[in-house]
């Protein structure tokens, strides 16, 4: 029984420190930024250009905001679609 535990107390560990790096396979979500190509990159890499600020296949999903400082455009990241701003 105190094997069982272990083991699945380190299965779950082991998924915290994957998903906190990086790691695995996830689909793009509010606040991860993309590259040029709108690959999902760290937002403090070099290549970020844009931050995903609103998800539009949502069913609650508004209109990306095209006017103020940081006007924002429709991107598709991995299927998709969202609004993006500049850095």
């Amino acid at each position: 029984m105190r094997h069982r535990l272990s083991a699945g107390l380190a299965t779950v560990l082991a998924g915290v420190v994957l998903g906190a790096c990086g790691g695995g396979s996830s689909a793009p979500k509010v606040g991860d930024c993309i590259d040029a190509s709108n690959n999902v990159v760290s937002c403090s890499a070099a290549g970020a250009k844009q931050q995903l600020v609103s998800d539009q296949d949502a069913p609650n999903a508004i209109a990306c905001v095209e006017i103020g400082d940081k006007p924002q455009v429709r991107v598709t990241v991995a299927g998709h679609h969202f609004c993006a701003q500049a850095k």
